[in-house]
């Protein structure tokens, strides 16, 4: 991958994402994470691909996240204390995100529970080895899903993943309306 494709490693924040825009690119894949009743927050893979922002949606931490073998589809959030979970970003659900349908999370009227959660998972990933690693995963699935033959692994991939570069055209085609 070229250097000048990549955004400078920097902080990873929790975004929004707009609910026109998830409900837009559904359409066109079964991946797509919806944001439910309440703003699901989205972490910014601080990544850019093929002049592409993606983000990978975040998931509460659940029993099953315990069973998952380690793979390029997501990263685990642990609680570096007491080595629970935190949570999960899942990048085969990642997707290109125009500038202008994306929003910091506000936490101010969040719950001191919700706020403690997120505290934790913000400083998990921030961890520079940990940041690296959430990079480093995002963009190998990336390559995967995009570019690989039709091996094991790439099948493998490409059925638990968003279409990366359907996605990427629709985002271009939505940025335009």
């Amino acid at each position: 991958m070229k250097e000048n494709k990549k955004i400078k490693l920097e902080k990873l924040n929790f975004y929004v994402i707009d609910d026109n825009y998830i409900n837009y690119l559904s359409q066109f894949d079964k991946h797509i994470a919806y944001n439910k009743n309440q703003k699901r927050p989205y972490i910014g893979v601080v990544i850019a691909i093929e002049k592409s922002y993606y983000f990978a949606p975040l998931f509460s931490p659940k029993p099953k996240h315990k069973t998952y073998k380690d793979n390029l589809t997501f990263f685990k959030i642990i609680n570096t204390k007491t080595k629970s979970q935190l949570g999960i970003i899942r990048f085969s659900d990642m997707i290109p995100v125009p500038k202008n349908c994306f929003n910091l999370l506000d936490v101010e009227n969040k719950s001191y529970g919700y706020k403690r959660l997120l505290s934790e998972q913000y400083s998990y990933i921030n961890i520079l080895k940990n940041k690296q690693k959430i990079l480093d995963k995002s963009e190998r699935l990336y390559i995967i899903v995009t570019k690989s033959g039709k091996g094991k692994m790439a099948r493998f991939y490409k059925e638990l993943s968003c279409d990366f570069k359907l996605l990427e055209q629709k985002s271009n085609e939505y940025k335009i309306k």
